[in-house]
């Protein structure tokens, strides 16, 4: 149901990835704890992280919502990720910065689709996604060996 890329060209990458792919990472912990049973009108939000580094070619200021996509039954949302935003901050602070974009994603997603008269239970993976999230933010520090 959510999904996550990140593009990024250097080091940095590796500062931020673990955040998201790795073994307490927040997909890693979606897989496990969420259902699928969100409705039959979206497949997949895709959350795509553009990471500031030394070659970014492209990063978003504002979180830019792509359009449905009715025969695939997906959306996706482009997110920048700034050394001031997540790189300058503690680690605690920069689980924070994935949860609350996640939880941005699927808001805004809502707000967009809400029209359509889709069959998507946002409220219920909304719900799902905030329990999963204080399961994440709880891992202790340090996060990452």
């Amino acid at each position: 149901m959510i999904g996550y890329y990140i593009s990024c060209s250097d080091e940095v990458c590796d500062m931020f990835k673990p955040y998201v792919w790795g073994k307490h990472g927040i997909d890693t912990v979606m897989k496990i704890e969420l259902s699928n049973d969100y409705g039959t009108d979206l497949n997949l939000l895709l959350i795509q992280y553009y990471v500031e580094g030394k070659f970014s070619n492209y990063l978003p200021i504002e979180p830019k919502l792509g359009n449905y996509k009715k025969d695939s039954k997906d959306i996706t949302i482009a997110i920048g990720v700034t050394r001031k935003g997540f790189h300058e901050k503690e680690e605690f602070e920069r689980r924070e910065f994935v949860v609350d974009s996640t939880l941005l994603a699927i808001k805004l997603s809502k707000n967009k689709l809400f029209k359509k008269k889709l069959n998507i239970d946002f409220d219920k993976l909304l719900n799902d996604v905030k329990r999963v999230a204080d399961e994440y933010l709880k891992y202790p520090e340090p996060y990452f060996p």
